[in-house]
């Protein structure tokens, strides 16, 4: 099989230095664990950038999805993407948004710098080749493959900020494993996550966090200064009262505003609880659900739909 290696940087491609580690291995560098999978693979290399991936932007994001759509069309039919584990999950979800996927997409990292005892990126390498290389995950969308567990771009996190076993599908586990070089499904592919629209990012979008006491300080400062806004609200989708008022004003004058959770598991309630800030009052006053949609994803969705011209009920429907 024709598999292609897209490498961003991040911990898998570090090396140490006496000032800490940094990008530095490139893509034909990282192949060879691609390799020592023992497939039968012809696995060509690409450097697409080489950053920590706390640097990672939709920009970024953007031109990764081009790549991976041009190694496509070229005839790749597997994809393998080494990324940095901070922000990977968000680059995963951005490419369910704006690649269509004929082909396994896989992206995986390392949390132990190379050269360390126990590095993972080798492992996680060769689990990401054999993910890559089983036609069947191509129907599942970009796939995160970490520690042998193969998760979906919708709903993978990085639950554990040292742990090598550091990503987990809180709302409801991976869709499959690895073991003994074969990929496992659990569970068959969710409703595709792409866009009917795909376009460069031109259009800003950021997230409010809701705390105990929070008012409407951060709205006001930068309603007049963004897109849309993103609400990681407390619980089922509520908010202090003097937030939740700044939010429905800002709605009201037409700015998208899209209600998340902050919970690493959670779905947004609808007819639950009444009074200011509860889901009903905020719908009513016109913010717009993610459903059981990350904020930091909410956000991606947002970001990248505005831009190519859809509207927030487009992109979520009530239905989520």
């Amino acid at each position: 099989m024709r598999i292609s290696l897209l490498a961003t940087g991040g911990t898998i491609s570090n090396q140490a230095g006496a000032g800490g580690a940094t990008p530095g291995r490139d893509a034909q560098t990282l192949a060879a664990a691609a390799q020592a999978a023992g497939r039968d693979i012809v696995l060509t290399t690409r450097d697409v950038s080489q950053l920590s991936s706390r640097n990672m932007t939709p920009a970024a994001m953007w031109t990764l999805a081009r790549a991976v759509d041009e190694d496509i069309q070229a005839g790749a039919e597997g994809i393998i993407i080494t990324h940095g584990t901070d922000t990977l999950e968000e680059t995963a979800y951005a490419l369910s948004l704006l690649v269509p996927t004929p082909v396994p997409v896989v992206l995986t990292g390392a949390m132990r710098v190379p050269g360390s005892p126990g590095e993972d990126g080798p492992a996680n390498l060769a689990a990401a080749a054999a993910v890559a290389t089983t036609p069947r995950f191509a129907a599942y969308g970009p796939l995160v493959v970490h520690q042998d567990e193969i998760h979906l771009a919708r709903w993978v996190a990085k639950v554990h900020s040292t742990r090598v076993a550091a990503f987990g599908s809180p709302p409801a586990g991976p869709v499959g494993m690895v073991a003994e070089g074969r990929a496992l499904a659990f569970f068959g592919p969710l409703p595709s996550e792409r866009l009917p629209h795909a376009a460069a990012p031109g259009k800003r979008v950021e997230i409010i966090w809701a705390a105990a006491g929070s008012d409407g300080l951060l709205v006001e400062a930068i309603r007049d200064r963004v897109d849309g806004l993103v609400v990681a609200a407390l619980g089922g989708g509520h908010v202090p009262a003097p937030l939740a008022e700044a939010l429905v004003r800002a709605a009201a004058d037409g700015l998208p505003v899209v209600l998340a959770s902050r919970c690493a598991a959670a779905q947004i309630l609808h007819h639950t609880y009444g009074g200011v800030g509860g889901e009903i009052h905020l719908q009513a006053g016109g913010l717009v659900s993610a459903g059981a949609l990350s904020a930091a994803k909410a956000r991606l969705r947002l970001l990248f739909g505005l831009s190519a011209g859809l509207s927030a009920a487009e992109l979520f429907p009530p239905a989520d």
